[in-house]
């Protein structure tokens, strides 16, 4: 059955059908065909849910719209007038069908007025979570069946903790609520902007591919940048940024879970690469796969947290590294790797540098490697771990680099 949540992403275009076509039967049934074709969310149902809170398979909820607009006809014939949609409504329900004994009325604008708070988050104005998972679901049903795109960024005002506690809550609340009104401004009508969090935002923007996602957020980041640098309280200023990850329907994901995982990635490496900045959603392993390793040749030595025993690597470039290990790292966790020649490959100096986890993948049962020794992982290698760099800490990316060059040029002298 339909659910409160649908039916409110599609009360807008129900009641202005109502208000409309009540007086005309076959073009208010023409209405709801046309709605339920373009949402895919059974609109008769929806209706029904709205005017009435009862739920309905869509099915029955046909049936149901063609006895009322009948009872309709049957009432004004007793009445002598027109006794009106809703009211025909009310009376098949009460003592027709009578699923409802004791209704409440009320109208739907004082309804709505009073249900506001469930749907907007009272400090800035914009969608609240619910609304805006709501309306992803919406929207990603209305994507499929036209064949169309559909772009979601999370945003994630940078250092927001810090300023709220060395400026209080009312400076705070004031920045979310220009944050706000800044974002707004660079929507488009069929576009919702989102408070999902304390100090996080979200957009949801219908038929727009990767790029036109990219433009709206670095706008609104750049923008947000500029507009705080003016900002004072108190005679400090008050500077913020934004940091933001796009993803993108259907090319990074076909569900709404699916796809506000993988924005929610590229947000954490766009805070991973050094906040103010916005990152469209890559699969990991576009990242890593660089330099095809012999095995044994190399190893990468964890070095905490937690301490652990050399591990096996696999691929390595001047962005992160890939590697098996026994155990599991959570993706977020930031690690101290030291990564060096095997003891037989008179290696240069190790390198030591910090990483954050952006990937864990718990490999299957491996097979028993074969008579040649072949690169099977080892009984012990339960998974595989991306990390990407910090290039600002320990030696840096010249020396990462010169490593790597390194690597490349006794790869390429091995050869026969």
């Amino acid at each position: 059955m339909i659910s409160m949540e649908e039916a409110d992403g599609l009360r807008a275009q129900l009641l202005d059908a109502l208000a409309e076509d009540a007086h005309n039967t076959e073009r208010l049934l023409a209405r709801l065909e046309s709605i339920t074709r373009e949402t895919g969310i059974g609109a008769h149902a929806a209706l029904l849910m709205i005017l009435t809170r009862l739920s309905f398979e869509e099915s029955e909820a046909r049936r149901h719209w063609k006895a009322i607009l009948a009872h309709r006809g049957t009432l004004s014939s007793s009445l002598g007038r027109d006794a009106g949609l809703r009211v025909a409504l009310l009376d098949y329900f009460v003592n027709v069908n009578r699923r409802l004994t004791h209704p409440t009325l009320i109208d739907l604008e004082m309804l709505d007025s009073a249900g506001q708070a469930v749907h907007t988050d009272a400090l800035t104005g914009l969608q609240s979570d619910r609304s805006f998972h709501s309306a992803l679901q919406n929207e990603l049903r209305r994507a499929r069946r036209y064949g169309q795109t559909t772009a979601v960024v999370l945003l994630d005002l940078d250092g927001f903790r810090d300023l709220n506690g060395k400026f209080g809550n009312l400076v705070g609340d004031r920045v979310l609520r220009e944050a706000a009104i800044l974002l707004s401004n660079k929507v488009r009508d069929i576009d919702l902007a989102a408070r999902p969090g304390e100090d996080e935002l979200a957009l949801l923007l219908p038929e727009t591919d990767r790029n036109g996602a990219l433009l709206v957020a670095e706008r609104f980041r750049r923008q947000l940048e500029t507009f705080f640098e003016s900002r004072e309280s108190g005679g400090k200023p008050v500077r913020l940024t934004v940091s933001a990850g796009i993803a993108c329907y259907p090319e990074d994901a076909g569900t709404p879970e699916a796809l506000l995982e993988k924005a929610a990635r590229a947000l954490y490496q766009a805070k991973a690469s050094g906040k103010n900045n916005v990152q469209i959603y890559r699969p990991e392993r576009r990242r890593y796969l660089r330099f095809e390793l012999e095995p044994g040749r190399f190893e990468v030595e964890v070095l905490s947290p937690p301490d652990r025993s050399p591990v096996r690597l696999r691929n390595l470039s001047r962005n992160g590294i890939l590697f098996v290990s026994p155990e599991p790292l959570e993706v977020g966790e930031e690690i101290e790797i030291r990564l060096a020649g095997a003891p037989d490959a008179e290696s240069a100096k190790s390198l030591r540098i910090r990483g954050s986890v952006v990937r864990l993948e718990q490999l299957p049962a491996p097979e028993a490697a074969g008579s040649d020794g072949g690169d099977a992982p080892a009984n012990d290698d339960h998974y595989e771990v991306g990390v990407a760099f910090d290039l600002q800490w320990g030696d840096g990316v010249d020396d990462l680099l010169a490593f790597l060059e390194n690597v490349q040029s006794r790869l390429v002298g091995d050869a026969p």
